[in-house]
């Protein structure tokens, strides 16, 4: 169909210019040729404009086609991308501290918008462990734990039906006031799709007020 299309603008146009090619000649016929070779020249120029043009825009339109081809292929296949981010904090405690006050399931209350959260009844404790978590708008998240050496670090996917393959990390480092606690995360998106931010400034914007609210609840645990 469209090769139809092209074929029957291609007569189109050709029509037109012999049209003014004929115009032209009646013109210069009847005594005025300098008017009858301005129309034709300026015909000739805008016939040599628009076969460039078209032949650019073809051109530009294959390379797109192509690049659209090859990246749906490449999502079909499973190939994907990966992104990763980190945002750190300092704390005057020890990491074990730390890490008691982050890791139960419970503590998402203290530290985050859950309404409520607890261990899933019938999981195990650490290793394939999961968490469920209920936020205030009503939404529902469950994690799994799937590695961590307490009390130094721990990796957690959710279970739960998302958008993009994810992995968040919790890593504990001992400094020499206390620990920094440095939360990270990473992710996989098909080869074809592109993030609509930055993702270390969405993640630190994502996390700082975390990061800042372990410390308010390990100060007014020191009073």
């Amino acid at each position: 169909m469209i090769k139809f299309i092209r074929v029957v603008h291609g007569v189109l146009f050709a029509a037109g210019y012999l049209a003014i090619a004929v115009l032209a000649s009646v013109i210069s016929y009847y005594g005025k040729p300098e008017l009858g070779l301005g129309i034709i020249l300026t015909a000739t120029a805008m016939w040599v404009t628009l076969v460039v043009a078209s032949a650019v825009i073809n051109r530009r339109h294959k390379r797109a086609v192509r690049s659209a081809e090859i990246a749906k292929s490449a999502a079909a296949a499973g190939h994907t991308k990966t992104y990763s981010a980190h945002a750190t904090e300092d704390y005057e405690h020890d990491a074990h501290t730390v890490w008691s006050l982050i890791r139960p399931a419970e503590s998402a209350v203290l530290l985050n918008d859950a309404q409520r959260a607890f261990t899933v009844p019938g999981t195990p404790a650490g290793v394939g462990e999961q968490q469920c978590f209920i936020r205030r708008d009503g939404s529902v998240s469950i994690m799994e734990i799937v590695g961590e050496e307490s009390p130094w670090w721990a990796t957690a996917r959710p279970v739960t039906p998302e958008g993009a393959l994810k992995r968040s990390t919790y890593r504990l480092e001992p400094t020499a006031a206390g620990c920094a606690l440095t939360v990270g995360i990473v992710m996989e998106i098909p080869v074809n799709a592109e993030l609509a931010e930055d993702p270390n400034e969405r993640w630190e914007a994502q996390m700082r007020p975390y990061l800042n609210r372990v410390k308010e609840v390990l100060s007014a645990r020191d009073c």
